[in-house]
């Protein structure tokens, strides 16, 4: 009798585990139906510091994505790696486009291949009349041709982060295309380099975290940059000498993976690129509002800085018609496309 009972105790726990077992799988299935909410780590990688017009995009994104995502059948829970912390300007292209991180600042300036050429038109000097026209061709046919352009890289464009404005550095005054002619200057890019050995200078391509000590150490007479990085990384104890002429008004291009973009639903992609615009705005308000505050900034900390006069200007712009020319043939239809939205938006 006893053994009967024993054995009646043991079939019946066998028969309410694989009950509770049916029970939890019926769960597990149902959250895999949609009822509840799924949730996906995101990586955000930048190169500039979280106060820059640059990193105030990325930072706005990622708040923004956070919000917005919060009922939606994907919630993003966005982390930022900003100032080069994950990668460098160099490193972040195929950091984006191999899925190393889903999201980050794309510099096209190191992008290789053929593709990359009508992209260059960012690095074309004197391009943008001013913010407004910069901000009408981004918005308009200019920046649907460039996000075209860069899903040959398995990349998906979703917005512009703001750099500022883009001006020369040294120690040696420079005030004419002239003071250029032989000295070695850090280029920004490839197409920023190909300016600069236009005028005459030596182009030395490096990471915008190794200036510092290249120009403490005269490895480099000057480099290219805008006045925020000066000011930021501190250049203003290496530098003496710069210009004022808003030789770009330059944006960066903010980045996913392409792979990762399309396997999200409509509804979290609209959530992001509604982020985006948010972001955007709010990136670009900055470094406008931060433009005459990093040249005063730059004044007190003792660099002598250049405005030219309207013919000295003109020089500068004919200094570098050259790239004009070589820009259009080798960029193709898509370049011409390209520079023809621009002038539009001018």
């Amino acid at each position: 009798m006893i053994k009967f009972w024993n054995k009646s105790i043991l079939i019946g726990t066998i028969l309410l585990l694989i009950l509770a077992g049916c029970g939890k799988s019926s769960e597990t299935s149902s959250k895999q139906n949609g009822d509840a909410q799924k949730e996906m780590d995101v990586r955000i990688s930048y190169n500039l510091p979280a106060e820059h017009s640059t990193g105030i995009y990325f930072e706005e994104l990622a708040n923004e994505i956070k919000k917005n995502t919060a009922n939606t059948s994907i919630k993003l829970n966005p982390q930022t790696f900003p100032n080069g912390q994950l990668y460098n300007d160099q490193q972040l292209p195929d950091a984006v486009s191999n899925g190393a991180v889903e999201i980050g600042q794309l510099n096209v300036g190191f992008l290789a291949g053929e593709d990359a050429e009508p992209l260059r038109i960012v690095d074309l000097p004197f391009l943008f009349d001013s913010w407004e026209a910069e901000w009408a061709a981004e918005d308009g046919e200019y920046g649907k041709l460039f996000g075209k352009q860069l899903e040959k890289y398995n990349m998906k464009m979703i917005g512009f982060a703001q750099y500022g404005t883009v001006e020369l550095y040294a120690n040696k005054t420079i005030k004419l295309p002239e003071n250029l002619k032989g000295l070695k200057m850090r280029a920004f890019g490839k197409g920023n380099a190909l300016m600069l050995e236009e005028i005459g200078a030596s182009p030395v391509s490096m990471s915008s975290q190794e200036v510092y000590q290249a120009m403490q150490q005269g490895t480099i007479d000057g480099y290219s940059t805008g006045p925020s990085s000066v000011v930021d990384r501190g250049l203003t104890e290496v530098t003496k000498y710069g210009t004022d002429m808003q030789i770009h008004y330059l944006p960066f291009q903010s980045v996913v993976n392409m792979d990762w973009w399309n396997k999200l639903p409509e509804d979290v992609q609209n959530a992001v690129l509604k982020a985006s615009e948010t972001a955007q705005k709010a990136s670009r308000e900055k470094a406008k509002s931060d433009a005459e505050e990093y040249l005063q900034k730059l004044s007190a900390k003792g660099l002598e800085l250049y405005k030219p006069s309207a013919e000295d200007r003109k020089k500068w712009v004919d200094s570098v018609k050259g790239r004009y020319d070589y820009y259009l043939k080798k960029s193709g239809d898509m370049g011409k496309q390209l520079y023809d939205a621009a002038q539009k938006a001018n």
